[in-house]
């Protein structure tokens, strides 16, 4: 199990007031019996009972660092989670109460509730989900976050502006309407006006007209980080397909709800400054890239570019 190496400090490690085959209730105001167990190998786990069957399918799940368990010998049935190596009891336990969290708010379909989070564990599992983010990570993805939030979202609604946005995917630019694109780039206030262009393609756009939105940050704790934007915008979809949709994409710049990321850096964004990105706007043509060049970054000083700029509530209109 690949893990961040400081994960929360201030997590209660439940586990520790338990002896070899013992247990103790959770804590938790549930439908059904669940209960912090050490088994007979010391290790932690988690066992829930329920009167309902647990499907047989379940045994095809597979967790990285995590054993499971199926007794249907009697009634109530009992899931059990045991993790293989303690060190690793604080992903662990996150994971123990994204279930009961699941078994919490949903007292019907139970059983399909739990085995779809444990699917959804398998594939956080696989992936390197622990990976710490970049402060520039942070930068761009806070930059499109609050750009989403605060304009495309109020201005073509949340299903619509989710499915516009279509840099996660690897698309040339970060948001394809129907009558124009974006692209997004965010820089320190105090670097100056510059932003990098990270490929050829990004201000040379099929669509026209193309906009390039210039967001400048300030990073202070009064300001709001990557899992508040996430929140809000969460907190605005009402669709589960729209909401798979938005997961899967903010999953590709490295964002997972489910993991805590006590390093993520608050941001203010003190600025947004659009320009209309026309033929004679400061950018490198793409008839003037070698198609054997495939990749290419260069800087833009944005100070310059006063005759493009464009007010952004002419644009989204």
């Amino acid at each position: 199990m690949k893990l961040v190496k400081k994960m929360s400090t201030r997590m209660n490690n439940p586990w520790l007031q338990l002896e070899q085959l013992s247990r103790i209730r959770v804590k938790e105001s549930i439908k059904y019996d669940a209960f912090w167990i050490v088994d007979s190998y010391n290790r932690y786990g988690l066992m829930i009972k329920c009167d309902e069957d647990f499907d047989h399918t379940i045994r095809e799940i597979k967790l990285n660092g995590i054993q499971i368990q199926l007794d249907q010998s009697s009634s109530p049935n009992k899931l059990i989670l045991l993790l293989k190596e303690t060190k690793d009891w604080e992903i662990f336990l996150i994971l123990c109460h994204d279930l009961l969290n699941v078994m919490k708010h949903h007292d019907e379909n139970i059983i399909i509730s739990v085995m779809k989070r444990l699917e959804r564990w398998q594939k956080l599992l696989r992936k390197s989900a622990f990976k710490i983010m970049s402060k520039e990570e942070q930068m761009g993805l806070f930059g499109e976050l609050k750009i989403l939030l605060d304009y495309i979202i109020p201005t073509y609604g949340t299903s619509t502006a989710i499915n516009a946005w279509v840099g996660a995917l690897g698309d040339k630019q970060d948001f394809l309407l129907e009558n124009l694109a974006i692209e997004v780039k965010s820089f320190r206030m105090t670097s100056g006006n510059r932003v990098w262009i990270s490929s050829k393609e990004q201000l040379n756009s099929e669509k026209n007209p193309l906009y390039l939105f210039a967001c400048a940050l300030i990073e202070t704790d009064k300001g709001q980080n990557i899992t508040d934007l996430v929140k809000s915008i969460i907190a605005k979809i009402e669709n589960e397909i729209v909401l798979s949709e938005f997961i899967e994409k903010i999953e590709e710049y490295g964002y997972y709800p489910e993991i805590p990321k006590e390093n993520l850096s608050k941001f203010i964004l003190e600025k947004i400054t659009s320009f209309q990105v026309k033929e004679e706007f400061p950018k490198i043509a793409l008839e003037h890239i070698s198609p054997l060049i495939p990749n290419i970054k260069y800087n833009i000083d944005l100070s310059g570019c006063s005759e493009f700029k464009v007010n952004i509530n002419s644009i989204l209109l």
